[in-house]
């Protein structure tokens, strides 16, 4: 929850007169909730039905109008324009084709919409694959499938209709704690002039109009 208050604070300067949003991948519901509080119509979708299920169950037992879709993203159908945001908070480095992922992204944000995000940095995904003893499949331990060097990778990603309007590396530490461990990784970087695993949160705005956005 400490990455998703980081991310919500950064973030919130940018939600004013957004009414509608959707988080995809909702975990426990946490950032939905904050999301319902400021008055905007909230959407959660998510590949689990066992999450969506529950939560449902725990919203209709608050009184929380807070909509809930059992779906993957890449197979997703959005109503075109339907959100102002989109939230995608450790997902999108868990979806193998992340360009449909992207793709169903931007049908769904209405003009000028914003999709706000998070990603692993630097991540040396090989060295974190394991293998089942059972079956020898070898896969990533939590499920990465993906992982950025820099932000020229997100705005590739993301193409031209989008235009990144800030980023920044997220602390899971609060206040003093925080700012220590970011002074600690600058210095590594420094001296042994080596990258280090990091969490980057991004927002993008979206813009429909393609004459104009090939010149963004």
């Amino acid at each position: 929850r400490v990455k998703i208050n980081y991310v919500f604070r950064k973030v919130k300067k940018y939600m004013k007169n957004k009414k509608t949003a959707c988080e995809v991948g909702i975990g426990d519901g946490y950032l939905l909730r904050l999301l319902h509080k400021t008055g905007i119509e909230v959407t959660g979708l998510d590949i689990s039905k066992y999450l969506v299920n529950e939560l449902n169950n725990r919203f209709n037992k608050e009184g929380l109008n807070i909509k809930l879709i059992n779906e993957d993203l890449t197979k997703a159908k959005f109503v075109k324009d339907n959100f102002d945001l989109f939230f995608c908070i450790d997902v999108l480095e868990h979806i193998p084709n992340l360009e449909k992922a992207i793709e169903n992204i931007k049908e769904g944000l209405s003009n000028g919409g914003l999709l706000i995000g998070t990603l692993p940095f630097y991540e040396n995904l090989s060295r974190n694959m394991v293998m089942c003893p059972e079956c020898k499949n070898v896969f990533h331990k939590i499920g990465h499938y993906h992982s950025f060097n820099n932000i020229n990778e997100i705005k590739q990603l993301l193409g031209n209709n989008f235009k990144i309007i800030e980023t920044g590396e997220v602390t899971n530490f609060k206040n003093i704690f925080g700012i220590i461990v970011k002074i600690l990784k600058k210095i590594y970087r420094l001296i042994l002039k080596r990258n280090i695993l990091s969490t980057v949160y991004f927002v993008a705005k979206i813009n429909k109009d393609s004459s104009v956005a090939r010149l963004l």
